[in-house]
């Protein structure tokens, strides 16, 4: 009969139990936060190179900080004041001609030869027609589609703003916030962990910085060819296609889905040109663009990238799938040095076992080579001989 646990115990287990339960409750409550604040720490990841180059001209960290927004602002406000004029313009232009768009490409899929472009292709149209229309009817996001995404302009400023701030006190308090957390470490370990904190910096930073030059790039080449071949709303499918690079895997290609599909109510001889160019697009980018420009970011196999998008899409939506490289990263860079830990752990226990390495002679096996074994074999009678030589020599008989 097992004995039965004590009311000591049984107290101390439901108290652990409550306190997870409400631990979970209450990060369920603040995950908006938790978001931002993951966001803020990864733009200051970003940032940290430029701010680290300021601070050896002699700024101080804050100030270095300060001189880094101003050119941020100063850029992206310059980039606005010439951009958004014509994209205005375009998107208008755009949502008016939608309906021309799809009643375009619905009479090109019912003037078609082939019954299953006709028939598939009009499908299609009318699903990818439908949600356009639900979307652009139904803009507004709950709070259990999309945590922390506000719809209105002053929610999308207040939650730059509020993120420009996380970061800034983050970088100016990064160090306190180290020395605390470091110090929760035994002091053999504490030189790992400083290491183990600078790699996930690092890599986080590494892919912030390229994934935003991916996303110039990408934007930039595509509204060059858009522009040449005078596709119409060139300039928002342009920065459309950048922006859709952020997202892992489909993202390139709803973005070259996107303008094929505008070029198709024009032309398909456009139509084709468009497809051919995302493809080498997609080309270039595979073999030159992120081999050079993310040389410094996460290193994560395909694998475990492809997991990690799946289940932050699952828990967050797009944002999550967005969030879930670089905290996958994270991951493995902390599973990477653990198991690295490990192995340095038996390495230096087996250092210390005085053990002798074993020769083939122990096994008795028949791989020695065949000089060796036979001057052995040679050896053993006259070894014997000699040995029963000693022996009678030191016990001598009775008759000798």
């Amino acid at each position: 009969m097992s004995p039965q646990p004590s009311l000591s115990r049984v107290i101390v287990s439901t108290i652990a139990v409550l306190a997870i339960v409400g631990l979970a409750w209450v990060i369920l409550q603040i995950r908006s936060i938790l978001v931002l604040l993951a966001l803020g720490i990864i733009f200051a990841a970003a940032i940290e190179p430029l701010v680290f180059r300021l601070r050896r001209a002699g700024l101080r960290r804050g100030q270095a900080i300060m001189v880094v927004y101003l050119a941020l602002f100063a850029v992206i406000g310059f980039a606005l004041y010439i951009i958004v004029p014509l994209l205005v313009h375009q998107v208008t232009a755009f949502d008016a001609a939608v309906p021309d768009i799809f009643e375009n490409l619905r009479q090109q899929a019912l003037n078609n030869h082939n019954n299953l472009i006709r028939q598939q292709g009009y499908r299609a149209l009318l699903r990818i027609e439908e949600t356009y229309h639900r979307v652009r009817n139904s803009p507004e996001i709950g709070q259990d589609q999309a945590v922390g995404v506000v719809t209105s302009a002053f929610g999308v400023i207040f939650t730059i703003i509020s993120l420009m701030i996380v970061a800034f006190y983050w970088m100016t308090e990064k160090a306190t916030v180290k020395r605390v957390i470091l110090g929760l470490f035994p002091f053999s370990r504490r030189a790992r962990a400083h290491a183990i904190w600078d790699e996930i910096e690092y890599r986080i930073g590494g892919w912030t910085r390229g994934q935003l030059i991916l996303m110039l790039v990408i934007g930039t080449l595509s509204g060059i060819f858009y522009y040449a071949i005078d596709l119409r709303f060139w300039l928002a499918l342009a920065i459309f296609a950048g922006l859709t690079e952020a997202v892992p895997f489909i993202g390139p290609i709803i973005g070259g889905g996107v303008a094929a599909l505008i070029a198709l109510a024009d032309s398909p001889e456009k139509a084709l040109l468009v497809i051919v160019f995302a493809t080498l697009l997609q080309q270039l980018e595979g073999a030159f663009l992120v081999p050079r420009i993310m040389k410094n970011a996460v290193g994560m196999n395909p694998l475990t990238v492809v997991l990690a998008v799946l289940i932050g899409g699952v828990l967050a939506g797009p944002l999550g799938a967005l969030l879930a490289i670089p905290i996958g990263a994270a991951c493995q860079v902390l599973v990477g040095n653990l198991l690295r830990l490990r192995d340095d752990f038996i390495a230096s226990e087996l250092r210390t076992l005085d053990v002798a390495p074993l020769s083939s002679r122990h096994f008795d096996t028949p791989f020695e080579p065949p000089s060796k074994r036979q001057a052995s074999l040679q050896r053993q009678p006259e070894a014997l001989a000699e040995a029963a030589h000693e022996a009678l020599d030191a016990h001598p008989g009775p008759g000798r």
